[in-house]
């Protein structure tokens, strides 16, 4: 396979700062770029699913087969991940900037990743728009519990 065929340049042409390549069916990504997608494409960037043909390509994904996290793909080729991505995102936002700024910091990078791999994991089942049985936890009565659901 000739590597110039799966590039986004060759399909498209590549936007000024990148392209944020999200996941196409949970319904949390779907939401963000219709929220925060015109401002960012303002600001050089564009977006398409992970599910495109030419994404899945280009990452060498097969069919059904998608990264644990979105990705933030730059002109010169670099993959950014995650929080990594939405720092370099909110870099050119400048009421953003603190907030990517801090999320770099040791200690707030820690909890950003651990926050966004549990969204990630979850984002099927946030909002409720879970596609996956749901199976109730059995619930247990105790005195406590059943005083907080008093009317």
């Amino acid at each position: 396979m000739d590597p110039d065929t799966t590039t986004p340049k060759k399909l498209t042409p590549m936007p000024l700062r990148g392209w944020v390549l999200y996941d196409g069916i949970c319904p949390i990504c779907r939401a963000s770029v219709e929220r925060w997608g015109p401002m960012l494409r303002r600001r050089g960037f564009d977006f398409a699913m992970l599910q495109t043909d030419w994404v899945r390509q280009y990452f060498g994904l097969g069919v059904g087969e998608l990264p644990a996290e979105m990705k933030l793909l730059l002109p010169d080729g670099t993959q950014l991940g995650g929080v990594d991505a939405l720092i370099a995102m909110g870099r050119t936002v400048w009421w953003l900037w603190p907030f990517a700024v801090l999320a770099g910091w040791p200690g707030f990078n820690a909890l950003a990743r651990a926050a966004y791999r549990w969204i990630a994991v979850n984002r099927y089942c946030l909002g409720d728009v879970c596609p996956l049985p749901h199976h109730a936890p059995p619930r247990r009565h105790h005195a406590i519990t059943t005083f907080l659901e008093l009317p």
